[in-house]
């Protein structure tokens, strides 16, 4: 975002006193069905491409501009009018998110553009039933678009963590599961202190450990019932899994950052139950993944040494 262009947006609005715009503190606003909500549609997306580290974050705060909450997103909005807002602005003509980070899609940027025009309220809102008897990975992506992927995606993925194709959010399922439920082991995610609302943990906890198989677009998991014995590890353990035919397999071992350690082992692998295993004792305290490619198909398993 160019400092000249913000610095004007923020002159504007301290003379309009836009920041009182909406509903800031208080009981949230009753809102209608077709009503973007702020809590669950819009504060996502600008945290996860816009406030992340060393741009509009806490502590980084580029251009004086902190978007981690309403009152700070509100500096740049003007209520009720998009097309004078410097946020909806600024992600229109693709000035923000700056290179090398995602743009925002069309959707995502109607999204906003609608929120704004229709008030800007700080609305927040939960679904009247969070129903997770079963999740197809087709409830999961927007899930995973909307909070993660302004910062984990492609080349410029954070930690290396590209969530940017189905076949690699399945290959990190674990990891997100263990990151959005904020586990003690595990970096919080989303960042900023910010978390998904309790229906969507449910939803990706129950898509992450359903048994049914075959929900990913990209890569088909070709193994089965994969486990880790014992999941917390100390000196070595055992990677059990089963194939429906022979295959081969590659095992590599991978710590939290998505940094492959070391290649456990590689080769043909007949069908039915297999099992592999390895040592750990080299490595520090933490959380790793143990993976298992075959072709496009990725699939891992978290533990804790």
């Amino acid at each position: 975002m160019k400092k000249l262009v913000l610095f004007s947006l923020l002159a504007v609005a301290s003379a309009l006193g836009l920041q009182s715009f909406g509903n800031d503190g208080g009981t949230a606003p009753t809102i209608l069905a077709d009503t973007v909500c702020f809590t669950r549609d819009v504060l996502p997306l600008i945290n996860s491409n816009c406030a992340m580290s060393n741009c509009h974050d806490a502590i980084t705060h580029k251009v004086n501009l902190t978007l981690t909450s309403y009152t700070g997103i509100m500096k740049i909005v003007r209520a009720g009018n998009s097309s004078l807002s410097g946020l909806y602005r600024e992600i229109a003509n693709n000035s923000m998110p700056e290179n090398p980070y995602r743009k925002l899609t069309a959707e995502q940027k109607t999204i906003i553009k609608n929120w704004i025009d229709q008030g800007a309220k700080n609305s927040t809102c939960e679904p009247a039933s969070c129903d997770t008897t079963n999740i197809p990975y087709s409830m999961i992506k927007p899930i995973i678009a909307n909070n993660c992927l302004g910062c984990h995606d492609g080349n410029n993925a954070y930690a290396g963590i590209d969530l940017s194709t189905d076949a690699s959010v399945d290959g990190f399922k674990e990891l997100i599961l263990c990151t959005i439920k904020q586990e003690s082991y595990c970096k919080p995610m989303p960042s900023n202190g910010l978390k998904l609302s309790v229906c969507e943990q449910n939803m990706i906890s129950r898509w992450v450990n359903q048994s049914s198989v075959g929900n990913i677009q990209e890569g088909t998991p070709v193994v089965q019932s994969l486990t880790i014995i014992p999941s917390v590890v100390t000196e070595g353990a055992v990677v059990r899994f089963s194939v429906e035919q022979r295959q081969h397999l590659t095992l590599s071992l991978y710590n939290y950052n998505g940094q492959k350690l070391r290649t456990i082992a590689s080769g043909d692998y007949s069908a039915g139950t297999n099992q592999v295993s390895f040592v750990a004792n080299d490595l520090a305290r933490g959380v790793y993944f143990v993976r298992i490619e075959s072709g496009a198909s990725t699939q891992s398993m978290m533990f804790t040494h």
